[in-house]
């Protein structure tokens, strides 16, 4: 069996975590054409999708030929999660945000390690005590989960810039 690395979904995770912009993603397609005597039709796609629903619809055949390399990969949603981790972290989200988004793609997602409520009990503990995101119990908690989520959207942001 080939080994097929899925770009699509590690792309779509990025764009729909909105860790990538549509700059980011179609300054991606642009960079992967230009090295292409004979470009690949859907990279012509991304570079021209104006949104996410769009970059969806074009990246739609090619997730569902992945899927059967996904199967042994983590789950789409804990990258996805890994990458709302890194907004937080770099201050584009907060943590309510970051608990808030976790929760609603465990329970709607594709496969998060974690369910929701865990995400969702966290952030009714978070607003009922507003000091608690400075308690270091707590930061170590938040960390705890989220890091190897985080170690999850790195790695398949390295594979990608390497595509």
């Amino acid at each position: 069996m080939i080994n097929i690395i899925p770009i699509a979904h590690y792309l779509f995770a990025l764009a729909f975590s909105e860790y990538y912009s549509k700059a980011d993603w179609q300054n991606w397609a642009d960079e992967r054409i230009l090295r292409q005597t004979r470009p690949e039709p859907w990279l012509i796609d991304v570079s021209l999708a104006s949104n996410v629903d769009i970059l969806s619809k074009v990246l739609s055949d090619l997730i569902i030929l992945e899927r059967d390399s996904v199967k042994n990969k983590p789950p789409f949603s804990d990258a996805v999660i890994g990458y709302f981790y890194l907004n937080y972290l770099s201050k584009k989200i907060t943590l309510n945000d970051l608990l808030q988004k976790s929760g609603d793609e465990a329970d709607g997602g594709e496969g998060a390690t974690r369910e929701c409520e865990e995400y969702y009990s966290i952030l009714n503990e978070l607003e009922d005590n507003k000091d608690l995101d400075q308690d270091s119990g707590f930061i170590k908690m938040i960390e705890e989960i989220f890091e190897p989520l985080k170690c999850i959207a790195l790695s398949q942001k390295e594979i990608l810039e390497k595509y």
